[in-house]
């Protein structure tokens, strides 16, 4: 069909000759529309900003690790794995808390065989180097140097001579840290060029005036009329709250994260990982057999495995955890020592399980406090009369170590046990035990076999206005068992809980929530001013909920992630 002249089609129309003529622009027009754009934009960003999201700086580390302030990233040289530690600031001003002077510093990693410390300070004896009665400058002090330097590794100690070219002056702080892995400690020197921002985050305002707040969520809130906070919410409008043992108590009852698993998960800081190759710096080892006659049933292979033989043996073979389970934050490392204040029983054991005989068990023993539970899991095609079993045992100081398969506890007998669940042969089954707030839980391949709370007698603090006292280091210890098998056992890990301190808090006991006034914590507890400081929350403070960290986002420091 031909087409008809006076019916183009729309894309002709468009394209084709003007039927109207052209207004003429000046220049005013293009001004006028320009600063009308620039205008909207503004009142748009002003709308959003005030009404919907708003960007904050996070300014100190009291939310470490979940969130970052000023901070640097410290490489372990037993390790080469890398962590964030918090540069003390004034939270109002941004001034530092620590100086970063000039030093003289050698630039040559340490030639030692599993050191991989990269700046060392200090010369043979401890003075830092060229360091003269005079303190002279430390341009002066390196120019004066000989060819040849003395130097010691800050981390093992070794010494050897080093080349004057590899020193160089920078603006450094020297602060002990500790490997949150291995808990090695050592000297490390601290560039002031490698000090970076606080996270950067999105804050939704919108989230309270569509929904209640909820326990748990991140919070940013106004407490006085010059700053705002941020923190984490855990009490609400007429609840009293108690924090015990690094727990926190809700109306006299705990309450249990694991109800929540993202918050949980992000929690968690992992302490220990056999996958993880270590250097050999660290003067304990994670995992040791405790010391006995004959040929260890328990071996260390090179590459972080262990292999269990105890096919043949009548005794139970025990594995014990031999490092520090204690509430130490690395993020804390430049404002005070190496070293928590609290143990911690609250705490995640996983690890892989390779059995190649059958008719035993293998399984784990975790003591918290006064809570000791055993956990035995049968090896080989299931059998009627060999279930899994899980109970709490009567306690034992750590260093006894008695034939482990004890008797149940008399107290207040806590046993489970299911037919049908064994480890079959040959084949690697991931084990997990959480011993958190107050609850028990076993996975065996992600599948929950067991599950142990306060319905079951699992109730370590019956009345929380008179809390037991605490317990010592020797009432909190980690085993793993095998009996009549044997095994490979690899991937060992394990996480600790976020422990909320009550250290010097204007609220040792508890406090009461009044209506429309919330509760909240950092989870940098250590290094934390907040409700425990300072009381409670009024709603009309809530600004909103923390959202995202949109930076930094750069390829060696990609942070960008909702925030949980």
């Amino acid at each position: 069909m031909s087409r008809r002249r006076n019916q183009p089609e729309q894309s002709e129309e468009i394209s084709g000759e003007e039927t109207e003529p052209k207004t003429k622009r000046s220049g005013f027009d293009s001004f006028r529309e320009n600063i009308e754009a620039i205008v909207v934009a503004i009142i748009l960003a002003v709308f959003v900003r005030h009404f919907v999201v708003e960007a904050f700086e996070i300014p100190t580390g009291s939310m470490a690790p979940t969130l970052f302030g000023m901070h640097v990233q410290v490489e372990s040289p037993n390790t080469g794995r890398t962590f964030e530690v918090g540069v003390p600031s004034n939270s109002s001003s941004g001034q530092l808390r620590i100086s970063f002077p000039n030093h003289a510093v050698c630039a040559e990693e340490c030639p030692a065989e599993g050191c991989g410390l990269k700046l060392h300070a200090r010369a043979p004896g401890g003075a830092l180097f060229g360091e003269t009665p005079a303190r002279l400058p430390a341009r002066v002090r390196v120019a004066r140097l000989p060819a040849r330097v003395r130097v010691e590794c800050q981390s093992c100690s070794n010494q050897w001579e080093a080349s004057k070219d590899s020193f160089k002056v920078t603006m450094a702080t020297l602060r002990l840290m500790r490997c949150p892995l291995t808990g090695h400690i050592w000297e490390h020197v601290i560039e002031d060029s490698a000090r970076g921002g606080g996270n950067k985050i999105l804050v939704n305002k919108f989230a309270y005036d569509l929904g209640e707040p909820r326990r748990w969520d991140v919070i940013v809130f106004a407490f006085d009329q010059w700053k705002n906070y941020i923190k984490r919410l855990v009490g609400l409008p007429g609840e009293k709250i108690n924090l015990i043992n690094g727990d926190v108590y809700v109306n006299g009852k705990i309450e249990r994260k694991p109800e929540h698993p993202y918050i949980q998960d992000i929690l968690w800081k992992k302490i220990s990982d056999s996958s993880v190759v270590e250097g050999g710096l660290s003067p304990v080892r994670a995992w040791k057999e405790p010391g006995g006659k004959g040929v260890p049933a328990w071996q260390e292979l090179a590459d972080g495995r262990w292999s269990l033989n105890s096919s043949k043996s009548a005794e139970p073979a025990l594995l014990e955890y031999q490092r520090a389970l204690d509430n130490y934050i690395p993020y804390n490392s430049l404002a005070g020592r190496p070293h928590g204040s609290h143990s911690v029983g609250d705490v995640k054991l996983s690890f892989t399980a390779t059995p190649t005989t059958a008719g035993g068990w293998i399984g784990a023993e975790i003591r918290d406090g006064d809570w000791t539970f055993q956990l035995r899991l049968p090896t080989g095609k299931p059998a009627p009369g060999r279930p899994a079993v899980i109970e709490r045992v009567v306690n034992e100081p750590r260093s006894d170590v008695k034939n482990p398969r004890k008797l149940r506890h008399p107290g207040a007998p806590v046993f489970q046990e299911k037919e049908g669940i064994s480890l079959e042969l040959n084949t690697g089954s991931r084990i997990e035990i959480v011993n958190c707030d107050d609850c028990l839980v076993v996975r065996l391949d992600s599948e929950e076999i067991f599950s142990i709370k306060e319905a079951e007698g699992y109730i370590s603090v019956p009345d929380v206005d008179n809390p037991p006292p605490k317990a010592d280091d020797s009432q909190y210890y980690l085993r793993l068992l095998g009996s009549r098998v044997d095994a490979n056992v690899e991937a060992i890990e394990l996480h600790q809980d976020n422990y909320y301190t009550n250290d010097g808090a204007g609220h040792s006991h508890s406090i009461q929530l009044e209506q429309d006034r919330f509760f909240a914590l950092g989870d940098n507890s250590p290094s934390s001013s907040d409700g425990r400081v300072w009381g409670s929350v009024p709603a009309n403070n809530m600004l909103g909920k923390a959202l995202l960290v949109f930076w930094p986002g750069l390829p060696g420091n990609f942070q960008l992630r909702f925030i949980r």
